[in-house]
């Protein structure tokens, strides 16, 4: 009896020890991809040499990615998810679009910022990358959108604009502006872009005479 367990115990660790080397394995290949596509864009990158740049045979990479455009969609859905994440994180006890909007625009400049490598995979002008960036950004308006739905709903917000409308139009303000600051943050303070945005949301970019914007 206590050979049997003894025998079960080594093999789940040894399953166990196996698990850890492949995602270890995998976490080198992301972290590999994120850099290479960050420098050289979808199509000046090979399989081969994200193996190389993680260590690991050429053959490995295909254990964990059919190619190098699954690659990228996989960083992209991580990102997202981060995003995402942090976003909600920093809205979450927000009173109002008048805290909201501000809260949004900082986390969504800070990200950017703390990701730079991430940022400039998912919005660069590679042409083989442009499938996942509109992906990318089709996601994050469905969700600005229903977002935006619900504040409707409880009367946060003005129903004057449509929700879909409006949600297209600030994901690709957000996105060609984000996109612009990290190619080089010496443009602007990570505070002048976030503040920015959000004045633009709140105000719009022709505020009349007189309105507080703070």
């Amino acid at each position: 009896m206590s050979v049997r367990v003894s025998a079960a115990g080594a093999s789940a660790r040894r399953e166990s020890a196996a698990e850890r080397s492949r995602a270890q394995t995998r976490a080198r290949l992301l972290a590999a991809g994120r850099e290479l596509l960050a420098e050289r864009g979808l199509h000046g990158v090979t399989t081969h040499e994200v193996a190389a740049r993680a260590s690991v045979a050429a053959g490995t990479f295909y254990l964990h990615f059919r190619d190098k455009r699954e690659l990228l969609r996989v960083i992209a859905a991580e990102t997202i998810a981060l995003l995402r994440e942090r976003l909600d994180r920093a809205t979450r006890s927000a009173r109002g679009t008048r805290e909201g909007v501000p809260a949004f625009c900082e986390a969504l400049v800070a990200f950017a910022e703390e990701h730079r490598e991430r940022v400039r995979i998912l919005f660069s002008r590679d042409g083989d990358a442009a499938a996942v960036e509109a992906d990318v950004l089709s996601e994050l308006a469905a969700s600005l959108a229903e977002a935006r739905r619900q504040r409707i709903a409880a009367g946060e917000m003005p129903a004057g604009l449509d929700p879909d409308v409006l949600s297209q139009a600030l994901v690709g303000m957000l996105a060609r502006v984000v996109a612009w600051w990290v190619e080089d943050p010496s443009r602007a303070s990570r505070e002048t872009v976030a503040h920015t945005l959000a004045r633009i949301q709140l105000f719009g970019t022709h505020p009349r005479p007189g309105l507080n914007l703070e």
